[in-house]
């Protein structure tokens, strides 16, 4: 539960950074968005490895392969998440100093 609080935090600590952007960074803040979204809905995976695996394999099997699935495909999709809104977060900020 801490790790998903921390994840939270920081997504919206680094939604909020690129905030002073101009319109040309739309695409860049498009980036953080999507990040932002993969984060917020990673936990919803495990639910899904749970009911594909219950339909699949039965209640009990189900339950156990759908969770231990749904968790690493959660997590993954979570770094996923953080990446996108970092890489977003820096390119926004950083596009005055490069010129891109």
């Amino acid at each position: 539960m801490k790790k998903i609080l921390i994840a939270v935090v920081a997504t919206g600590l680094f939604g909020l950074l690129p905030l002073h952007a101009s319109a040309e960074d739309a695409t860049k803040l498009d980036r953080v968005g999507e990040g932002a979204v993969d984060t917020v809905t990673s936990p919803g995976q495990i639910v899904d490895g749970i009911s594909k695996d219950v339909q699949e394999h039965g209640p009990v099997v189900g339950t156990v392969t759908g969770t231990v699935k749904g968790t690493a495909k959660a997590a993954g999709q979570a770094v996923t998440g953080a990446a996108k809104i970092g890489v977003g977060a820096v390119e926004t900020i950083l596009s005055p100093v490069t010129g891109d």
